[in-house]
């Protein structure tokens, strides 16, 4: 697998504002259609990871209803909406009964190397156009860091999935934590990566020196 295995490729109107109803990013993966239908279905993880949204709790019952709760750090508002997840022709739609935005839909398209994934947030129809103007600032901004993030997942789920460890790190670890906490395990990973490489290296130039 390449690192061109999943990038955003496209972003429009990336400041989201409601006077101009939806914003969208657009992401190639090398996944095929079933597999990225398969990985979308899982609305909770598309959620969890998104980095600039923290304290996430979903309830949903059988029937795809349900309710998301979170703190949203690109508008530094808290999230409570009720939803209804859709599965429709080419995707998943997820709407929103509470709130600004009414809708985020996944588009799948297929394309020479994969499929595209567009993640697509719409916010036409929820109130009228001067109360619109009112709420910008509940306007989520996160879309563009939702894409990077998602990109970036999306590789390395295709290069690592199918490794039972990995996937109950992901599952357990990873997914539940906060953005803040999946920074420090980074900074813990590279300190622990660059102690290694100095203890190697010291203990080879000592070897050098002893044999000299």
């Amino acid at each position: 697998m390449t690192a061109e295995a999943a990038q955003v490729t496209a972003v429009r109107d990336t400041d989201a504002r409601p006077a101009e109803d939806a914003a969208w990013v657009t992401i190639e993966t090398r996944l095929d259609e079933a597999e990225l239908r398969a990985f979308i279905c899982d609305v909770e993880r598309m959620w969890r990871i998104n980095p600039l949204l923290d304290r996430i709790n979903v309830t949903r019952d059988a029937g795809g209803r349900g309710r998301l709760e979170a703190r949203n750090l690109a508008n530094g508002r808290d999230v409570n909406v009720g939803f209804l997840i859709r599965e429709v022709p080419g995707g998943i739609d997820v709407d929103y009964a509470d709130g600004l935005k009414t809708r985020t839909s996944f588009r799948i398209e297929p394309d020479a190397t994969g499929a595209r994934l567009t993640v697509r947030d719409e916010y036409a129809g929820a109130v009228s156009e001067k109360e619109r103007q009112a709420r910008l600032g509940e306007v989520d901004t996160s879309l563009n860091a939702w894409g990077r993030a998602l990109s970036d997942f999306l590789r390395h789920w295709r290069r690592w999935s199918w490794l039972p460890p990995w996937r109950w790190y992901i599952r357990r670890a990873w997914l539940p934590m906060s953005p803040s906490g999946r920074r420090i395990v980074f900074l813990i990973w590279v300190i622990s990566v660059v102690e290694v490489i100095s203890v190697a290296a010291l203990a080879l130039i000592l070897a050098v020196a002893h044999r000299t």
